[in-house]
């Protein structure tokens, strides 16, 4: 019997679908660096937070405080590292935390996808901080799920280390990771493509470093990231007096209905209306850093708030699905954040926005 599970296990790892998870949580050779800690909230941000919550049958629910993690390296013996996932795979058994949680897990490409994958040995000492399905082009999970693991890594790791990377990563991955890897030079980079897997002698594993649907990094972290990144990209600070409108209607989805109406009361209060994907990346952290207001609803443009110096934020949320991100970046940097809470949405998450609510809400905040 133990054979012919041996054998069956070695069939299903041979096309890469796994059906058994481990934890390396309480491995020996893990090392934590930081205890994790307890963010509390006031009272005002617990009302927001438990709407947030509500939205997503309390899962997760910052509302009574937020664990910020442990931070910990993690070293394993002959692991694998699944290119088409940027999963962990140790005895056949996918590594939970190599993905953040079961959750993101169950999602993964890591998790029951049979995939033919070349396998190739790798000795000496590794580490990999991508994530996919959610890093692959992603800023928001660029910056906040990956580059602040390479950050754990280069603090703490002294010995030369050879790091994996993407081999068809994006533009603005590729700048931003070899603007942070400038101020390690004892690391490498090697490629790895979406059909290999390569099983390491010695893989040291970072932790993640914020939760998931948080923006929340450490101080240190964000000051680290965002100076490398404004430094790389050669941007002059400038005194913030842009106010912008982050526009969803070239989007497929999460748009603003009423979004003509809104844009006749901006304009009365001087704010331009912006599409980041017509901007270069670079473009793109300039117009944030030089803003003091950035309104716009919920989407992957507001990660470029990280680039801000000193910002307010208004985010608008349709009524059925608040969610933190933001907020939760915004926090990290001090930021003042505000949202406003509009129709329910519909099955393309386009929503309305009341305008005499939002003409309120833009007179209060300039």
């Amino acid at each position: 019997m133990a054979l012919l599970r041996k054998s069956v296990l070695k069939i299903l790892s041979a096309v890469n679908y796994y059906y058994r998870t481990v934890s390396v949580f309480h491995h020996p050779g893990k090392k934590v660096f930081r205890e994790p800690e307890m963010i509390i909230f006031p009272e005002s941000e617990q009302i927001f937070l438990e709407q947030c919550a509500a939205s997503f049958n309390h899962e997760p629910d910052y509302s009574r405080g937020m664990w910020q993690k442990e931070i910990s390296i993690t070293t394993l013996k002959n692991a694998t590292l699944l290119g088409n996932s940027g999963a962990l795979v140790l005895h056949e058994r996918v590594v939970v935390e190599s993905v953040l949680d079961q959750r993101r897990l169950s999602l993964s490409s890591a998790w029951r996808m049979p995939a033919f994958m070349l396998k190739k040995r790798k000795n000496g000492l590794y580490a990999a901080i991508f994530h996919f399905p959610w890093a692959e082009t992603s800023n928001y999970h660029w910056f906040f799920d990956c580059l602040p693991r390479l950050y754990v890594l280069g603090k703490t790791v002294k010995e030369p280390l050879t790091f994996i990377a993407n081999a068809n990563m994006p533009q603005f991955q590729y700048d931003t990771l070899n603007f942070v890897l400038k101020k390690f030079p004892h690391i490498d980079v090697a490629y790895i493509r979406k059909n290999e897997k390569w099983e390491c002698e010695n893989f040291l594993m970072p932790s993640f470093v914020a939760n998931n649907v948080s923006g929340y990094l450490p101080k240190d972290i964000s000051s680290f990231l965002r100076n490398k990144i404004l430094k790389g990209y050669r941007i002059e600070p400038k005194n913030p007096t842009r106010k912008i409108y982050i526009s969803r209607s070239r989007a497929t989805k999460r748009r603003i209905k009423n979004e003509k109406e809104l844009l006749l009361v901006l304009e009365k209060f001087g704010f331009e209306v912006v599409y980041p994907e017509l901007l270069s990346y670079r473009e793109q952290v300039q117009l944030f850093n030089e803003s003091r207001v950035i309104a716009g609803p919920h989407g992957a443009g507001f990660t470029n708030t990280f680039f801000a110096q000193n910002a307010t934020v208004l985010e608008l949320h349709p009524a059925t699905a608040v969610k933190p991100h933001y907020f939760l970046l915004s926090k990290g940097l001090d930021f003042n954040y505000h949202y406003l809470i509009g129709s329910e949405a519909d099955e393309k998450l386009d929503f309305g926005i009341p305008v005499a609510a939002f003409e309120r809400k833009l007179q209060e905040l300039v």
